[in-house]
């Protein structure tokens, strides 16, 4: 028990260490050095965990990928009707409180031109809103679904980065709001 609690806060140590570093310089710049220093554990502590930055970077963005994953196998779809209804026991209202909980991690992740997280998310996204083939003579499904999967991704990026950052429900009736307008009606003041 005491060895597992030792490991959650090694966990915690690291990550933060994590956050504060790529914010500062960026994911290429970090090291093990600076990370261990930072988190105030010895390099061989780091190696029991983790490969190296790399293998670390790529688990915290798989752990974010798996409970993305779990959260859309859990709830349903959201519909228009939701924010009418005050439902939030959706996919997307949850993946907006599970990012709120995790936004430090998820901004870096999402920032970082050497995470994946993004490219590995958008098929997820795109798991359980609506395709754009109904309307493939106008717009080419491809093309839709990257401005579709593309537009909740900046808009999920764009809120986490505010200060202060709204809680998930108010997010997600803007998010909720904003789908049923069209770019024009968006733009007007």
């Amino acid at each position: 028990m005491e060895t597992n609690i030792k490991n959650i806060q090694t966990e915690i140590k690291i990550q933060k260490a994590f956050i504060k570093l790529v914010n500062l310089n960026g994911f290429d710049k970090l090291t093990v050095k600076s990370l261990v220093t930072e988190a105030q554990i010895n390099r061989g502590t780091f190696y029991l965990h983790y490969l190296d930055k790399y293998d670390l970077i790529e688990k915290y963005e798989n752990e974010v990928l798996l409970q993305i994953e779990d959260i859309f196998d859990k709830y349903p779809k959201a519909s228009s009707t939701d924010i009418k209804s005050d439902k939030y026991d959706n996919a997307f209202f949850q993946l907006f409180r599970y990012l709120y909980s995790q936004k430090e991690l998820a901004i870096v992740l999402m920032k970082s031109p050497d995470s994946v997280i993004i490219r590995k998310a958008k098929p997820l996204i795109l798991q359980i809103v609506h395709s754009g083939a109904m309307f493939e003579d106008k717009v080419p499904t491809d093309f839709a679904n990257e401005i579709l999967s593309q537009g909740i991704i900046d808009f999920i990026l764009y809120w986490l980065s505010q200060n202060p950052v709204r809680n998930p429900k108010d997010a997600y009736n803007i998010f909720l709001n904003s789908r049923s307008l069209s770019p024009e009606l968006l733009s007007q003041d």
